[in-house]
């Protein structure tokens, strides 16, 4: 599943944002702000994969995933409150996939039967971190 933060190459959707939103352009160009997904945080991700090499057993399929979904057009408007800049969306024909997932999310609760609950960032707080880091590719 989605996953982002400070250091992904700007070809991927959030980054793109981000360096918009810090730009502080007018405009972005993006396809269907209609579909929801999981954007988990990379920090949290990657302890994920660290105790799931120290605790879980050989085999086992499990979802590194939130089990929690934005549209894009939240993604924006959490952009814009953190950032305090307004920008408008155009929706460019050749971004949106004739066959776009509406909704895509995973279900956590075997990894979390195996690691327990862990800390969580909202959106908000990963976002802010890649907003105001100086390390954006």
């Amino acid at each position: 599943f989605n996953y982002t933060g400070v250091g992904q190459d700007e070809k991927f959707l959030i980054p793109k944002i981000v360096k918009h939103f810090r730009e502080r352009q007018p405009v972005i160009q993006l396809g269907n702000i209609d579909v929801w997904r999981e954007f988990g945080d990379v920090r949290v991700v990657a302890s994920l994969y660290k105790t799931l090499l120290e605790k879980c057993p050989a085999g086992e399929t499990l979802n590194v995933c939130t089990g929690k979904t934005y549209s894009l057009k939240q993604v924006i408007t959490l952009c814009e409150e953190i950032s305090g800049h307004r920008i408008e969306i155009e929706v460019n024909p050749e971004f949106v996939r004739d066959n776009e997932v509406r909704v895509l999310a995973g279900n956590n609760d075997r990894l979390k039967a195996h690691i327990g609950d862990w800390n969580l960032p909202d959106l908000t707080e990963t976002l802010s971190w890649m907003l105001r880091s100086d390390d954006l590719r």
